[in-house]
Parts: structure tokens; sequence; C-alpha cells
């Protein structure tokens, strides 16, 4: 942590005269809408082959972005902003390890990894998906729960583990394509 991040950190964190709705929304943003983000998920399974795929990708990516931050927290402890007496804290939390940010890490990957495995239309996921992942790293800021470094490195780690998932499909795919030509029969060739 430095002088930077906590400047910034008290810029963006909540006071006493923020007003009762926004401290409200920023708390619906924290608490439930990462729940409906990984809900909203569902129905991609409901769609074609390529929807089916970007479930999975995306999964995948949360998964490794949620590992990465578990690692990263198992070595290094950095205090949470209210364990070290600065703004406010507007939302109930133990005082676990700060660094990196899960809510950062998991929302960076749940949106890159959508735009990345998008059938079509990446941009419009990119827009909509990071609008939703940067909403509730502002949101973890604002309550009082983790400094901006804490958020930007989660947000890092969950966009390396979108790129390593779509990275891990593609060395699938282009094993498979080598595999798929030596199991089927080459054509014009006589079959039993």
């Amino acid at each position: 942590m430095t002088h930077l991040d906590t400047l910034l950190f008290l810029w963006i964190n909540a006071t006493a005269d923020t007003p009762a709705w926004l401290l409200a929304l920023a708390r619906w943003v924290s608490i439930d809408l990462p729940a409906l983000t990984v809900v909203g998920l569902a129905p991609l399974l409901l769609f074609c082959p390529t929807g089916r795929r970007q479930f999975v990708g995306v999964c995948l990516a949360m998964v490794l972005a949620w590992l990465a931050v578990r690692g990263i927290r198992e070595t290094v402890h950095v205090a949470r902003p209210f364990e070290l007496g600065l703004g406010g804290q507007w939302l109930e939390h133990a005082a676990t390890a700060s660094f990196p940010s899960f809510h950062a890490a998991v929302a960076g990957a749940w949106a890159l990894a959508l735009t990345l495995f998008a059938p079509s239309h990446p941009r419009r996921w990119m827009v909509v998906a990071g609008g939703v992942a940067l909403v509730i790293a502002w949101s973890r800021v604002f309550l009082g729960l983790h400094f901006v470094s804490d958020i930007a490195v989660g947000l890092l780690l969950g966009a390396a583990s979108a790129v390593t998932a779509r990275q891990g499909f593609a060395w699938l795919e282009r094993r498979r394509r080598r595999l798929v030509p030596a199991i089927v029969p080459a054509a014009g060739s006589d079959s039993l």
C-alpha cells in the first residue's frame, strides 16, 4: 500500500455524508450482483454449442481467478482499510487478507471470458460485462473493504485467468483437429 493508494481509497470511500440510497445501491452491487452474474450464465446452456462453450470457458476462467487469489492470500496478508483505521466500513466483513480482491478477480475473469468466448459481438459483451465488473470493483472500495491496489491486481488476475482459459481451449481445439483426421478414413478410400 502506498500513499497514492491511501489517497485514492479515501477519495472513493463513502463518508457519513453519503446518501443512504447510494450506500444501499453499493451494498446490493457488492453482495447481490455477483451472484446474479453467475446465475445469469445459465441461459448460455440453453443455446447452441457455442453458448455452452462460452459457459464452460467463463466458469473455467472464474475458477482460475479464484485459485490465483487464494494462492496469493495464503502467502501474503495485506490488512483491509478498516483494520488500519482508514475511512469508513459500510459493510460487515471479517478481517481476512485484502490483497488481491476476490470480487474483482472473479468479476474481471467473468467479464473478459464472456468477451473472449463470445460467439458474436464481442465488443457488446465487453461493454456490458466490463461495466458490471467495474461497478462491482468500485463497490468494494466505496464500502471500505479494499484498497484500489487490491482491486487493480484482482482485475488483472481475472483478465489473466480469462486469457489462460481461452488459450487452454485453443490448445485443446488444435489438438482435437490433429487427432480427428487420423481417426476418420480419408475421402475416397475403401471402407470395409
